[in-house]
């Protein structure tokens, strides 16, 4: 390709959530680079897998063009006296610049006469300019975590094992700390092609790894992900629990693909449906099997970064796994159920909000207060339920099973109200009253949630 800029930070594994950020960072900070260096480009395309970062700059200028600057110096009346001798300060500006006397122009502003130079300068070629943007590139990656190797003083998200640099082709020569020289190599699969690969250009180099087990392109990856797990589910007879997120994260935790059925025994289709999976999606990364009505079945699919030989002994191990995960989560469940949600209650009085502000049991007043007096409003035949709502919304938080899984919070208050004989919209109002969790998702689909997550927030905004 002509004109074409290839540069791979290759890693040891990076966390999955680092990764997409990471490379948007990469190919924004290069954009900016690129403009401050007035440099014109094509277009700048990314890649990344836990173990590289690659951006590619298509159709990148050759060379900077070439400007005349306009430096503005001292105001005239300082720069000569009045025999029209120069002072020391034009003699300084001029020094500054590298020119003469005989080179300063004066200039006419808006604010009087000043001295000017006017100053040709050749532009640099991109090359030359790569080797000393390249290693900075690198550095300017933020993350939430960082860290040092060896005796570098370079951090970055994890151990920097090698670097590729390219333009048109030919090795950016530059060395960063702790890393070593930049080359004209990537490497593939860490267990099934882990030999070096010679690149010559973008097209090649995602190619050469695709061959070697890599699929580079982040959005190709997740298409194989969701193909392997839906060809296991099939094979299973059941289809996989829709989950975007875990989807995302899964495909940022592999190179290559694998999907492995696995089974667990049923006595655990006894937790609530959320418990089930989330024991299975926050810890293992595992996804969830349903049969046509929906219902959960005792399976799971796990996804491996290789290729299975034996698939049963695959699965063995992820079961083992789970198992473990799963036993807890029964034994938490069922250690909670010995006592109601209502009678959790009066424990939030040890439970702190925020330290000037008291307990969560103080809160939950608040909360349940404010939802009555919203109901008398918006919902007058309500304000009971409102009020019942209220006080059971935050007693969860007390439960094992959110202890152990924060994520669930409203979601086991929900089933362990139905399971002490709430009425269902007091029980689904404790689950809604946390919609929307982000900007964009799920809102409350009952009016008791609505009112409740209001209050909550109200109280919260006071």
């Amino acid at each position: 390709m002509k004109n074409q800029l290839i540069f791979e930070i290759g890693t040891e594994e990076i966390p999955a959530g680092y990764l997409l950020p990471a490379l948007g960072e990469l190919k924004g900070n290069m954009a900016q680079s690129l403009a401050d260096l007035r440099l014109t480009s094509r277009e700048i395309n990314g890649a990344a897998t836990p173990r590289r970062l690659v951006i590619c700059v298509e159709d990148l200028l050759a060379r900077q063009p070439d400007r005349t600057e306009e430096i503005l110096g001292p105001p005239k009346k300082a720069a000569f006296d009045p025999a029209g001798n120069p002072t020391k300060a034009a003699i300084g500006f001029a020094r500054s610049r590298g020119v003469s006397i005989a080179d300063i122009k004066i200039a006419n502003t808006p604010k009087g006469e000043y001295l000017l130079i006017r100053q040709e300068q050749k532009g640099r070629p991109t090359e030359e300019l790569m080797v000393e943007l390249l290693p900075e590139l690198l550095k300017s990656i933020s993350f939430p975590k960082s860290m040092h190797w060896g005796e570098a003083r370079t951090s970055f998200a994890r151990p920097i094992q090698w670097l590729l640099a390219l333009y048109n082709g030919a090795v950016i020569p530059f060395t960063v700390d702790g890393v070593g020289d930049s080359a004209d190599v990537t490497y593939g699969h860490r267990f099934m092609a882990p030999g070096a690969i010679k690149i010559k250009d973008y097209r090649q180099y995602l190619d050469a790894l695709r061959v070697s087990y890599v699929l580079a392109d982040p959005q190709e990856r997740k298409e194989a992900v969701l193909r392997e797990i839906n060809r296991v589910a099939q094979k299973s007879g059941g289809r996989i629990l829709p989950d975007d997120d875990l989807l995302a994260t899964v495909a940022n935790l592999v190179e290559s693909p694998h999907a492995i059925l696995g089974v667990f025994e049923e006595k655990f289709l006894a937790l609530p449906k959320d418990a089930l999976i989330t024991s299975m999606r926050e810890h293992q990364k595992y996804f969830a099997i349903v049969d046509e009505e929906g219902r959960l079945r005792p399976n799971f699919i796990a996804v491996n970064n290789t290729e299975v030989k034996d698939e049963g002994l695959g699965a063995e191990g992820h079961q083992r796994v789970l198992r473990a995960r799963l036993e807890d989560g029964l034994f938490f469940f069922r250690k909670d159920l010995k006592r109601k949600l209502a009678e959790r209650v009066k424990d939030l009085d040890g439970l702190i909000f925020q330290a000037r502000l008291g307990s969560m049991r103080e809160k939950t007043n608040r909360i349940q207060a404010l939802a009555g007096l919203l109901a008398q409003d918006l919902a007058p035949d309500m304000v009971e339920d409102s009020k019942r709502a209220a006080y059971l919304a935050k007693a969860d938080l007390l439960t094992e099973m959110v202890n152990e899984f924060p994520s669930l919070q409203g979601l086991m208050g929900r089933d362990y109200a139905a399971l002490d004989g709430e009425k269902p919209s007091v029980a689904e109002a404790i689950a809604e009253h946390y919609m929307p969790i982000r900007a964009g998702s799920g809102l409350p689909t009952g009016i008791l949630g609505a009112l409740i997550g209001m209050a909550d927030r109200l109280d919260t905004i006071a």
